[in-house]
């Protein structure tokens, strides 16, 4: 894991240099750069599989940001004996190319390749890894986070889309897609559909277990079946003192015999609000909505690093995949299907590159098992009908979370987050505490704040 950045044109070497700066955070272990001609190629690293420093370069070279949990068995196959994900992608892309690469690999990642004077930048299917771009005039960038952009004068940004690759060759962009989620038989029956999702939930946490390891922990649904199938990890959860998830954690934990690996943490007022810069920060917004629900991972993500974990996972992506919000209550089984397609093809807008932000904010990979590529594959198979029945969201995860949690978590309804941390609420309490009220009183405050945070270049 890692932050990577790239600029090509004249100065490309002095730009990277600003460029990592503004995304130290995402690599206290080490940074490098790598120039070919005019264009220069940087990384931060956070080690944690292998030990090779990046940029890679032999002539051509690449920056890489992720993990590709099947890099053993390429490396094999390149007759490669490595420790390193990053050298194993790399000697692929030498070997294959780019596209026929990416289309071998099972990962989350995010890459720049440069050679013969072009940069193919990539992002994974999902979306997990971030990547934005722009330019202005002669010159173009890349990074892992909008500020590094910024820092240079960037300020018309564009976002990498999952699936697609970007090249770029004198001045000309070329966006392509080059891998997808595939579609097969539909599975209507529930007993089949929940045995194949508990096998394929289990081989998606079973590939990006580590040690140490932490969960970011709620007691609902979809962390309990993480917690339960990792048992090594450290159980991290934030919640406002004798808020739901506080409490909701407790019991959870009780009932899956791991209360010595909870780590709770009752937030105050004061701790909420002296955090608010670095959280904006982090996420680059100033929105209620995506700061309350960030700021309870970033704690969880803080407290994990200062405990010595590098990787945390996350039940991010089981309401897309399996119909968990209550707005799906109410639709056709058509609808539905449209409905959770289109949030799992924006997932990453709207919820991984804030994940992915607020916890590099702290040196801290985020892992998310269900929306790995099988497990999204197979969800996309089984009907909506399975997904909510008889007026119960998530239906057929709660069948395959069965087989293994107690009848108290699996089918315990689910909170928003950001209520059920009560962060929102203390977020509206200090709005007001500061004079703010009225229409969008929340908004306005967060607004200002974030305001006054750039002119003292606290935030970006």
């Amino acid at each position: 894991m890692c932050g990577i950045a790239g600029a090509a044109g004249k100065n490309s070497e002095a730009l990277i240099k600003d460029m990592l700066e503004s995304i130290k955070h995402r690599g206290p272990d080490g940074c490098g750069t790598c120039s070919l001609g005019d264009i220069t190629l940087g990384n931060v690293l956070l080690k944690i599989t292998g030990d090779r420093t990046q940029p890679l370069n032999n002539g051509s070279a690449l920056t890489y940001n992720g993990e590709i949990y099947n890099f053993h068995e390429i490396a094999e196959k390149l007759h490669l004996k490595t420790d390193s994900d990053s050298e194993v992608l790399f000697k692929l892309i030498e070997s294959t190319g780019a596209e026929a690469a990416i289309r071998e690999l099972d990962g989350d990642y995010a890459f720049a390749y440069a050679k013969d004077g072009g940069i193919l930048l990539a992002r994974d299917t999902v979306g997990v890894k971030p990547l934005y771009y722009g330019g202005t005039g002669n010159m173009f960038s890349f990074a892992s986070e909008k500020k590094s952009l910024l820092s240079i004068g960037i300020s018309e940004i564009s976002t990498l889309k999952p699936g697609y690759v970007l090249s770029y060759r004198g001045g000309r962009l070329i966006e392509k897609k080059v891998t997808g989620f595939i579609t097969g038989e539909r599975i209507n029956d529930e007993n089949t559909a929940s045995k194949a999702l508990f096998n394929a939930i289990e081989r998606a946490v079973k590939k990006r277990s580590y040690s140490p390891c932490a969960l970011a922990f709620s007691g609902g649904l979809d962390s309990s079946l993480l917690a339960a199938l990792c048992h090594e990890a450290e159980l991290y959860s934030v919640g406002m003192a004798g808020s739901h998830d506080i409490r909701q954690t407790k019991k959870a934990a009780d009932f899956l015999g791991s209360n010595n690996k909870l780590h709770l943490h009752e937030l105050t007022v004061e701790e909420v609000e002296s955090a608010l810069p670095d959280v904006m920060r982090a996420v680059e917004s100033s929105d209620p909505l995506k700061v309350s629900i960030a700021m309870p991972l970033f704690f969880a993500s803080k407290d994990a690093h200062n405990d010595g974990v590098r990787v945390m996972l996350s039940g991010q992506g089981a309401d897309e995949l399996f119909a968990g919000y209550k707005r799906y209550e109410s639709m056709e089984p058509g609808e539905l299907e449209s409905a959770l397609r289109n949030d799992l093809d924006n997932i990453a807008a709207n919820n991984l590159e804030r994940d992915d932000a607020v916890t590099m904010a702290n040196a801290v990979e985020l892992r998310v098992p269900y929306l790995d590529k099988e497990v999204a594959e197979l969800a996309l198979r089984i009907l909506p009908e399975l997904k909510i029945h008889k007026g119960i969201r998530k239906y057929i995860l709660r069948l395959a979370a069965a087989r293994l949690l107690p009848e108290e978590l699996t089918w315990k309804e689910k909170k928003a987050a950001q209520y059920s941390s009560g962060v929102y609420s203390a977020l509206e309490k200090l709005a007001k505490k500061n004079g703010y009220s009225g229409n969008r009183f929340l908004g306005r405050y967060l607004e200002d704040l974030r305001g006054i945070g750039n002119k003292d270049n606290l935030l970006v």
